[in-house]
């Protein structure tokens, strides 16, 4: 059984005032199921509505398994607005963990909706690396980013890298935590 209180808990400890505000978990089809506080509860329905629409829509998009033996699940879908970054991945198929993340001031009036199957690319790109595996005489020159602390490649990659980063990371351990107790999410039982 899910524990609501135990991981509202969990969803608060890891929350920033600008980057990640706000964390929540919910069905594919908006059903609420723990958030971080204090909270507009209308403004948290809303965000639910938008994304269970783009979950689905994008999930439909996906081919079907009489198409492929084991067709692409969707993993994660990214919204980019003006006012914030919405990050929304699959803790299971029945389970979404949301970040809702801050956008720097000077972005400007955007609407962009980024789904990733399992498998694809990130979004935004890592961009990690470049350069990392430089040997002397490859003929290959070291990039700046070689040199670079991690804070500082976050920092250059912008908000919405750390935000992923905080998702990858909150998704990695609740999927651990949810194996490790035996919990799995039941397919859309009692929830419409």
């Amino acid at each position: 059984m899910l524990n609501a209180l135990k991981l509202s808990e969990l969803l608060n400890k890891n929350t920033h005032p600008n980057l990640y505000p706000r964390l929540f978990v919910m069905s594919p089809n908006g059903t609420l199921m723990a958030y971080t506080t204090p909270i507009d509860i209308r403004d948290l329905r809303d965000q639910a509505a938008l994304i269970s629409m783009a979950w689905k829509d994008h999930a439909a998009k996906l081919p079907s398994p009489a198409t492929d033996s084991s067709p692409p699940q969707l993993e994660t879908v990214t919204i980019e607005t003006a006012n914030n970054n919405i990050i929304a991945r699959a803790i299971q198929p029945s389970l979404l963990l949301v970040l809702v993340g801050g956008v720097p001031p000077s972005r400007k009036a955007v609407f962009k909706i980024t789904p990733e199957a399992r498998g694809e690319a990130r979004y935004p790109p890592d961009g990690g690396d470049d350069g990392a595996d430089a040997v002397v005489g490859s003929g290959k020159a070291a990039s700046v980013l070689s040199t670079m602390s991690t804070r500082e490649k976050d920092v250059k990659g912008g908000a919405l890298h750390i935000q992923r980063k905080k998702i990858d990371a909150l998704t990695e351990y609740l999927r651990k935590d949810f194996d490790a107790k035996g919990f799995v999410m039941p397919d859309g039982a009692g929830f419409s």
